[in-house]
């Protein structure tokens, strides 16, 4: 039972004033009568909000590396580093054609023809049909290789800008390293094949085999 905080007495039910000697009852003083409190609400809250904002943050960061920040193309994933991390800027870099030799089962073209245009163009005769291959600098500094055709508008001439691949004969444009389509011709970019590195020869190979089983995408 609550007491008066001025002499002691016992208070029932819920005076204003202390029957015994009329002080005001300050209620939030003599409430305490062992009931059970609701200190650990609070904190209950706290916990439920937390969670609340961790999944949210958890979602948030899955679209972010998902849509935002799509991963690499798979090929280009195990493509190694031949240069620095740079970016390319506003400028065209046009592409240019170069030979490539035959040597065995692969076709060999200068990495370092690679390094200093950024983008080269060559041509493989020797198979079902005549096939041109591309070869360029990513951003990150890896090299890339890729079937120089994009099937939809039949174009094998590209050119790059802002870090994106742009055909030269239609709107189409990619993100070099994802492949991720900026206008039309979405799922025909510049397909990604496989290539080796040979730094002390300066050599880049491109199995045949691979160009000539290359099926197209139409």
């Amino acid at each position: 039972m609550a007491q008066c905080t001025s002499c002691g007495s016992d208070l029932s039910g819920s005076p204003r004033f202390c029957p015994a000697c009329g002080s005001p009852v300050d209620r939030k003083e003599s409430t305490h009568d062992g009931s059970p409190t609701e200190t650990g609400q609070p904190k209950k809250s706290f916990k439920g909000g937390a969670i609340a904002f961790l999944l949210i943050a958890g979602v948030g960061l899955g679209i972010y590396f998902s849509v935002i920040n799509p991963s690499e193309n798979d090929i280009i994933k195990t493509q190694p580093m031949v240069e620095q991390p740079f970016n390319y800027d506003s400028n065209f870099v046009e592409m240019v054609d170069i030979h490539a030799r035959e040597e065995g089962a692969d076709l060999v073209i200068p990495l370092s023809a690679v390094r200093e245009a950024k983008l080269v163009r060559f041509k493989y005769t020797g198979g079902k049909t005549d096939r041109y291959v591309m070869a360029y600098i990513a951003p990150n500094g890896k090299l890339v290789t890729a079937m120089s055709i994009s099937d939809h508008c039949g174009s094998t001439e590209f050119k790059i800008k802002d870090n994106q691949i742009y055909c030269a004969h239609c709107p189409s444009h990619w993100d070099m390293l994802t492949m991720e389509a900026y206008a039309c011709c979405a799922p025909y970019y510049p397909d990604p094949i496989p290539s080796r590195v040979d730094l002390a020869k300066d050599e880049i190979r491109v199995k045949k085999e691979v160009i000539n089983n290359w099926a197209g995408r139409l």
